[in-house]
């Protein structure tokens, strides 16, 4: 890779980008909801044959007992698991929102504040190479180049008006 003023070389196993680690984030919920999706599908087949064989002229009160029992219990095993994966997802949500805020939004506060004092402030260092790591060194070269005429009209003026 080339070496530039911006990027850096990348140490082993180093994720890069913002963006993968934050499709890694949707491809673990949208597999967590086929796992859902997939265990409701069957409990479902299960509570089609419990009630396939539901015959109220050829079954006792004993055997129709027997069945309302597997159906109530079949259904309440259902819930509980549903209620379970729902609090799993919400708490999977709130660690997410928990590491997209330190990931992305505390990081551009920081780039935000740094660039409205135009650079006067140390720029916050970043552990990661990643866009908003980029963002910052670019931002911050960009200010070093723009005062940097600023600076050198200043001394010229100076030198023509000793002159």
């Amino acid at each position: 890779m080339k070496q530039t003023g911006i990027f850096r070389e990348e140490l082993p196993g180093e994720k890069k980008s913002i963006v993968n680690l934050l499709m890694t984030g949707y491809i673990v919920t949208i597999s967590c909801l086929g796992y859902a999706a997939f265990y409701i599908f069957i409990q479902m087949g299960q509570l089609e044959r419990i009630v396939n064989t539901i015959n109220p002229q050829t079954q006792t009160a004993e055997q129709m007992e027997v069945i309302k029992k597997r159906m109530t219990r079949s259904t309440e095993q259902l819930r509980n698991e549903m209620m379970g994966l729902a609090i799993l997802g919400s708490l999977m949500s709130i660690i997410g929102g928990i590491y997209t805020i330190n990931l992305v939004v505390r990081p551009l506060r920081k780039i935000i504040e740094y660039t409205e004092k135009d650079g006067k402030t140390i720029l916050p260092e970043f552990k990661t190479n990643n866009e908003i790591k980029q963002l910052a060194s670019a931002i911050s070269a960009l200010l070093l180049r723009s005062t940097q005429p600023a600076a050198k009209t200043d001394a010229e003026q100076t030198a023509r008006a000793e002159k």
